[in-house]
C-alpha cells in the first residue's frame, strides 16, 4: 500500500514491520507515527541499532483480540494520514512540538 515497503510479514510472529521506500513520499515513518497515535494507534517508529542506522520502520504488533473491523480502521487512517503527509511534504509540521516529543520504551 502506498509508498512503504513490507520487511516482516507475520507469517512467522504476528508482527509487522514497513518502511517508507519511496524516497520522493516527503515524510518518515516518524511524521506517520506521530499521526496515528493521535488517532489512538501506538505504532512506534524507530532506527536499527549500528550497523543499520540509516532504515526507520514502523513496526505493528497484533495482539490477540484484534479484529477484521480494527484491521480495516487502521488501514484506513494509516492511508488517510500517509496521503495527508504527501500531499503537504514542504509544510508539515510537527503536532507535538520537538522538545515535548515523547518516544516509545522497549
Amino acid at each position: 500500500m502506498g509508498p512503504f515497503g513490507l520487511l516482516t510479514d507475520g507469517s512467522e510472529l504476528p508482527v509487522f514491520a514497513f518502511r517508507v521506500s519511496d524516497p520522493q513520499a516527503g515524510f518518515t515513518v516518524f511524521d506517520l507515527s506521530e499521526r496515528l497515535r493521535t488517532r489512538g494507534w501506538l505504532v512506534p517508529a524507530y532506527t536499527f541499532p549500528e550497523d543499520l542506522t540509516d532504515m526507520a520502520v514502523i513496526r505493528i504488533v497484533v495482539r490477540n483480540g484484534f479484529t477484521r473491523d480494527l484491521a480495516d480502521l487502521f488501514l484506513t487512517d494509516l492511508e488517510h494520514h500517509w496521503r495527508a503527509l504527501a500531499a503537504h511534504p514542504q509544510g508539515r509540521t510537527p503536532l507535538v512540538p520537538e522538545g515535548k516529543r515523547q518516544a516509545f520504551a522497549h
